[in-house]
């Protein structure tokens, strides 16, 4: 049975990245040099996106799913979500201790055919959600600073949602050398997601002996009737 918080994630996470439509268009690239209006941008993007296809008489829904995902990936650091869903299976330490090359190759390989199953489910589940999008107001809270590490951000995005209750989105963003800025991991209501389909992804390795090939082939089959809890 869901509980409470599990119930209001799927409704904020329709909102996580859900703002104000007005200006920017979804074609545009998303700016990187700062994180707050990398965040800002993408949200208005994929709300005016969600909008348009609520607008079409008759949807298609496959190209509704690349605009999305043309704008998420963006801003995703996907590879690090990946790795950190699957943990030791994807650790630098466990490719250490293989002693062969396609032993190695067949472990980038698992981790590459689950980033894009992981991609996949989600971006699918967050862009079925954000078609229910319904004019509620989204602010963002000043960040706290880094000393420690100017690299690393948390942003903390509020959504007041029509009946008076506020819910708070935080976000990891991390300044990369390659791209920009990227956010690697999202706290919705408490419920920290990567550490949520972390605890998933080990516990169906155990339920299935070990099989991680088959949790990776399986994963949106498996996880159909999962609601992310920690």
């Amino acid at each position: 049975m869901q509980t409470t918080r599990s119930m209001i994630f799927g409704a904020v996470l329709s909102l996580t990245l859900g703002f104000l439509a007005t200006g920017t268009s979804a074609a545009d690239p998303i700016p990187k040099d700062d994180p707050l209006k990398m965040l800002q941008a993408a949200t208005e993007q994929v709300l005016q996106i969600a909008i348009d296809t609520q607008k079409q008489p008759e949807r298609d829904t496959a190209a509704y799913y690349t605009r999305i995902d043309a704008v998420l990936m963006q801003i995703i650091d996907l590879e690090y979500f990946t790795r950190g869903v699957m943990a030791t299976h994807a650790s630098a330490k466990r490719y250490k201790t293989l002693t062969t090359e396609e032993e190695r190759r067949a472990f980038r390989e698992r981790i590459d055919r689950f980033g894009k199953v992981l991609k996949d489910s989600l971006m699918a589940s967050y862009a079925d959600a954000l078609l229910a999008f319904d004019g509620e107001r989204i602010t963002w809270e000043p960040a706290p600073a880094n000393a420690a590490n100017p690299n690393e951000v948390l942003l903390t995005q509020v959504v007041h949602a029509k009946s008076g209750k506020e819910y708070r989105v935080q976000y990891r963003v991390r300044k990369t050398e390659k791209s920009g800025w990227l956010v690697q991991n999202l706290v919705v209501e408490g419920l920290n997601m990567g550490e949520a389909y972390r605890n998933q992804f080990a516990a169906a390795v155990e339920q299935n002996k070990g099989n991680v090939d088959y949790v990776v082939e399986n994963w949106p089959r498996l996880m159909s009737k999962v609601t992310p809890e920690t």
